[in-house]
This record gives structure tokens, C-alpha cells and sequence, in this order.
């Protein structure tokens, strides 16, 4: 009997001592679980970043840089224009912008088509620039001044006479004829007229001539009444009877 009890108490101690041994080794297994310190990313590894990742940002001068007003002012013409290059000012639409610090603007004028017998011409710049040309780099702001001026424009109005005696026979632009004025074919066989004006010529008929009509700039018999439009010719035509 004692023998019996001796093994239990044998067997009771032996399975104590196992419990203990697997309670530390489940302990050492936790830890072996544990990552490693080497394992572990490190606080500054993940805040940097490689130059290849890093973002980049270009600013331009427009939207940091200094700005300065260009203005452009016409005057002797309200046709005028001016455009700038780059652009920005189309006067006199829009006739001012602000550039960035160093850009070079280039001021182009423009005079217009002639219209009511004018034309517009441009006389040049003053200001931040002067002549003809206007380049400016800008560096503070400025006013450009841009003349114009409203000029008529004329064109030649020619005669030409064909028939018997030609070089006798005579057209006039005024009536009565009036070698002052304008043509008086036979002495002087052009003139120039603005643009828009309305001229009546006159055939003169030299005795033992008829006179014919009129060919080029004007058609048919009796008077030629022509709107000078640009240069022209009208052909006068005589007979004999």
C-alpha cells in the first residue's frame, strides 16, 4: 500500500514539473514572437523620403514674382490700334496689363484701312519708348504713348483721248471748263482726287468732231460721273461727221 502511494506522489510531482516546463516554454514562444528590435521600422525611416519621391513644385514669376502695370494711350486718331506682344493690351479696347518684372513686351501699331476718303497713319511712339518701334522690358511700371493721325488719301484719275484731232479735243472736270481745275484734258490728262469724291467729266467737242462715248472708267454717251475708288482711266472717243 505505501508502495502504491510513494507512486502516485511520483506521479503527481512528475506531472507538476511538466506543467511548469510548458508554461515556460509557451512563455519563451510569445517572446520569440516578438519582432526583433533590428525588425522594427525606426521612426526616422518612415518620415524620410527619397529626392525621387519628392514632390516638385515650379512657380512662375506671374504668380510670385513682381508685376507692373504697361499702359499704352492713343491719340490724333480714335481708328488707332496697338497690340502687344505678349499679349495683354489691345488698345483701345483693353490698354493696360501687368506684366512680370523682366518681361519684354513688344508694341505693335496699326493704322487702319482707308474709309470716308481718310486713312490713319501712325506717327510714332513717346514715353517709355520713342520712334517707331517699341520694345520694352519691364522693370517698373510705365506709359507708352502712340500717335496717330487721319490723313486723306487721294488717287489718279486719267484721261485718255482716242479719234480724229485727238491731241485738240479736251475734257474737263468742271463746267464751264476751267483749266484751273482738276482735269483739263488737252493741257493736263490726270489729277488726283480724295478717295470718295465724285468726279463729273465734261467732253468737249473741237468743230468738225463728234463725240463718240466713253470707255473704261465710264460707259456710254453724255457726261461720265465716276466715285474715285483708286486709280482709274477713262478713254474719251471722237469721230468725224
Amino acid at each position: 500500500m505505501k508502495k502504491i502511494q510513494k507512486r502516485v506522489a511520483i506521479i503527481a510531482l512528475i506531472g507538476i514539473v511538466a506543467a511548469l516546463a510548458f508554461s515556460g516554454w509557451a512563455h519563451s514562444g510569445s517572446g520569440q514572437a516578438t519582432p526583433s528590435p533590428s525588425s522594427q521600422p525606426s521612426a526616422s525611416t518612415e518620415a524620410s523620403v527619397t529626392p525621387s519621391e519628392s514632390p516638385t513644385v515650379t512657380v512662375s514669376p506671374s504668380t510670385t514674382g513682381e508685376t507692373y502695370l504697361l499702359t499704352v494711350s492713343i491719340s490724333g486718331a480714335a481708328n488707332g490700334v496697338v497690340q502687344s506682344t505678349p499679349a495683354g493690351i489691345n488698345c483701345p479696347t483693353h490698354c493696360s496689363a501687368r506684366f512680370p518684372a523682366g518681361t519684354v513686351v513688344s508694341l505693335t501699331p496699326m493704322a487702319s484701312a482707308p474709309t470716308g476718303g481718310y486713312e490713319t497713319r501712325f506717327n510714332g511712339f513717346s514715353g517709355a519708348c520713342a520712334g517707331t518701334t517699341c520694345t520694352v522690358t519691364v522693370s517698373q511700371s510705365a506709359t507708352v504713348a502712340a500717335s496717330f493721325a487721319q490723313v486723306p488719301v487721294f488717287a489718279t484719275l486719267t484721261v485718255v483721248k482716242s479719234g480724229p484731232d485727238a491731241g485738240g479735243l479736251f475734257i474737263s472736270s468742271a463746267f464751264p471748263p476751267d483749266s484751273s481745275t482738276g482735269i483739263n484734258c488737252g493741257t493736263t490728262c490726270s489729277a488726283s482726287f480724295q478717295i470718295g469724291t465724285t468726279v463729273t467729266l465734261y467732253p468737249v467737242e473741237a468743230q468738225g468732231t463728234i463725240f463718240v462715248g466713253w470707255s473704261g472708267g465710264c460707259i456710254g454717251l453724255g457726261l461720265c460721273m465716276l466715285t474715285i475708288t483708286g486709280p482709274v482711266t477713262v478713254t474719251a472717243t471722237y469721230t468725224s461727221p
